[in-house]
């Protein structure tokens, strides 16, 4: 009997050949060795990118270090020409300035006649009239064309309404119910800065029918009406392209 059970269990131990415990590769472990391989190879690649990457790179760094080098010394080249020009510029300024004071202390005619066309600035004594409507009585351009002739009749050396100067040429004129100096538009408060003595200034205006007509609307309608003295005030002159003289030919009719 234990011999049988003997012959049985050595059967059974030697069922199976050698071969079936030794370990085979299947698919499996192709693809996986497939997968490493690939891999392998992305990561080579992209190393290969970045490496080229980096090369460029370093090499394109010093072009770009010379451009913006010489970027920076055009800059600063053209800098320094501009401050040379503005200095040249501010020279040229004063010695023109130089100039024409030399020409209007040289020839007092010349002077005189400038300042009665109002071609150049002054800086002087004189009055600030400040005035505007009252509540019950308005200013328009007559009033003020007779408020600027009656300090010329008191003496007035140059006249300015609203930054405007008075010249030969000037007209006060109202369109459109705006009343304009030198085709340009002023409203109220309206200043008037008047260059002279103002002693005589004051005097001579409010003895004048001009002057005793202001000072009576001003306690009859309450119009503003303020006269200051001052030692230094100043007036701009008329722009060139108001002290040109227009006139019109006349033509002959045909026959």
């Amino acid at each position: 009997m234990r011999d049988e059970e003997g012959l049985l269990e050595k059967i059974a131990d030697t069922a199976l050949d050698d071969d079936y415990y030794v370990v085979r590769s299947g698919p499996h472990d192709a693809s996986h060795r497939f997968n490493t391989v690939l891999t392998a190879l992305v990561l080579a690649a992209f190393a290969v990118l970045v490496a080229m990457a980096a090369i460029q790179t370093r090499s394109e760094r010093p072009a770009a270090e010379r451009a913006r080098e010489t970027i920076i010394g055009d800059i600063e080249s053209r800098k320094s020409l501009l401050a040379d020009r503005e200095a040249r510029a501010e020279k040229l300024r004063g010695e023109v300035a130089s100039l024409r004071s030399s020409v209007v202390g040289a020839d007092a005619e010349l002077d005189e006649l400038r300042l009665l066309a109002a071609d150049r600035a002054v800086r002087g004594p004189g009055l600030k009239v400040v005035t505007s409507p009252g509540p019950a009585d308005d200013i328009d351009d007559r009033d003020l064309q007779r408020l600027v002739n009656g300090f010329w009749y008191a003496g007035a050396e140059a006249v300015e309404v609203n930054g405007k100067r008075i010249g030969s040429l000037t007209a006060i004129r109202q369109a459109s119910g705006v009343i304009k100096v030198n085709f340009d538009a002023i409203g109220p408060p309206y200043t008037i800065v008047v260059l002279g003595d103002p002693d005589s200034l004051q005097e001579r205006f409010e003895q004048s029918a001009v002057g005793r007509d202001w000072l009576q609307r001003r306690k009859r309608a309450a119009v503003q009406f303020d006269v200051t003295r001052s030692d230094d005030l100043s007036v701009t002159a008329v722009p060139k392209d108001r002290l040109a003289i227009r006139h019109a030919t006349a033509t002959k009719e045909d026959s």
